[in-house]
Formats: C-alpha cells, structure tokens, sequence
C-alpha cells in the first residue's frame, strides 16, 4: 500500500502556508532522485518553477516544463523522477470546502489533468507571488484565485459572451465596502450568482480579480488621505481597511514601488520645489 500524504506533506525541503483553507507550499528537490509511489489526501495543483520533474500515473507520463501545471484528484496514486539538477515546485492543495466548489460547478477530473497555458497557469503564480509575501491576510485575494481556479478544474463552465447585468451590482457593493471584510460568498449570494462564476465574470469584464480590485481602492484611498499631512499612517492605514500600518506599508510598496511615507514626500515636494 503507498504512502498517504497529508496536507503540507511533501518529499523534498518545504515551506507552506495556510491561507483561504488551502495549502501553500513550496518544495524544493537539490538533487536527482526518484520518488516511491505515494497519493496525495488533498486535492491539488502543482506547478513547476524550475528544474526538470515527472510523474507517472498507471501508463500516463507526464514530463514537466518550467510553468506546467497539472491538477490531480485526491488519492490518485502515483511515482515521480526529479532531473538529475534537481527541482523548485509550487503545490496549491485544496482542503474539503473547495472540493465541495468544484463538485457545485460540475464534476472533477477522475485523475490527472494538465493545464496547457492560459489563465490556470498565471492565477497559480499568482497564489505564489501571494504565498512569497507571506501576507497572511491577503485571504480575499487568494481566495478570489482559488474560486477561479476550481473553475478550471470543473467540466461544463462556460463564459457568458455579454457583460452580465447583475456585475454593476457587485461593482457597486465592492465600492461601498471596500473598506470593510468582503466575502466573495456574500457578494455572490447577493446577485444569486455562484462565486466561482462571479469571479470569473469579474476578472473577465473588469481584468482584475475581485482581491485586487479591493486592494486598488483601498490603495486609492491611501493615497487620497496621504495629502493630508496631519493624518498618521496608522490612521490611514485602519480607515483604508489594511490590518494594521505595516499591512498598508507592505501592500503599497509591492503595489507602487515605495513606501507610503516615501510617496507622501513626493506628493508634497512636488515636481516644481
């Protein structure tokens, strides 16, 4: 019988992160090795950032390169042969509730299925990009990504080839609490829509995901009352909607390239003093 891993639980050295109820995890393979026939508790994705890596399924090979992405139902057994330079992978593990979203949209894949570029491939760098920032409160951003994700993994979605009425009441209700801690099951609940359609509605017609729109108004907002000189970053920071200053100060500098008090003396020196 192979060996059951648990959520977190790789071969190699790993890093992981808990966030929006998955399993962020990095891992990292030095040398060539080959890996005995394990499954895997958690449904997942995996993406390979570098090196070279494959996996065997029953008499199905899969030979990864950099940016390959490939999800795999929970269970499914099978071995891997990390190159001969070794490896860097990216693992999105999805606990129950997520199981449970792609279930509501259609079925899962049986076994493993290989995305071939395009959106399931950019919205896994992004969790990874969220996952390097170790920004534990990023959770509607990675939330958002995970909804579109499942999307892919689900048979029969289909996008809608109009701008769907209902989005202006979403866009409406995202400006009016941006500030506040939006929940994309509530927002999608509010238009009778599914969150998963909601999101890749959003991200389609607006090019963003829902997280990041947020973050762009609350970054709006920042740089608004940043012209007031009176006004602590602290303050700023809790009216914004950021956790705390440090939360702000981490976002804007990854966002805008400096710091929020860097960008305040700009703003006040002006390009003419």
């Amino acid at each position: 019988m192979s060996t059951i891993l648990k959520p977190g639980t790789f071969y190699g050295e790993t890093v992981s992160m808990r966030v929006a109820d998955a399993v962020l995890t990095e891992v990292r393979h030095r040398v060539g090795r080959s890996v005995p026939a394990h499954t895997h508790e958690a449904s997942y994705f995996s993406i390979l950032l570098e090196g070279t890596y494959s996996e065997t399924w029953h008499d199905t090979t899969i030979v990864y390169e950099p940016f390959t992405c490939v999800y795999h139902a929970a269970f499914t057994e099978h071995n891997d042969t990390i190159g001969p330079n070794g490896c860097r992978m990216f693992f999105i593990e999805l606990l129950p509730s997520w199981v449970d979203v792609i279930d509501a949209l259609g079925s899962q894949p049986e076994h493993l299925l290989k995305m071939h570029g395009g959106d399931a491939v950019w919205l896994a760098l992004r969790l990874y990009h969220e996952f390097l920032t170790r920004d534990s409160a990023a959770t509607l951003t990675a939330e958002s990504l995970l909804f579109e994700l499942c999307t892919h993994v689900a048979r029969g979605d289909h996008d809608e080839e109009r701008e769907p009425t209902w989005l202006a009441s979403v866009d409406a209700a995202v400006q009016t609490s941006f500030r506040d801690g939006l929940e994309i099951r509530d927002l999608a609940e509010a238009v009778n829509v599914h969150p998963s359609h909601l999101c890749r509605a959003f991200r389609r017609y607006r090019g963003q995901t829902v997280g990041d729109h947020v973050i762009g108004l609350r970054l709006q907002a920042v740089c608004r009352r940043l012209l007031d000189a009176s006004a602590s970053l602290s303050e700023i920071a809790l009216e914004a909607g950021f956790t705390d200053q440090s939360h702000m100060n981490r976002t804007f500098k990854r966002m805008i390239g400096e710091s929020p008090g860097a960008y305040r003396k700009r703003l006040r020196d002006g390009a003419l003093s």
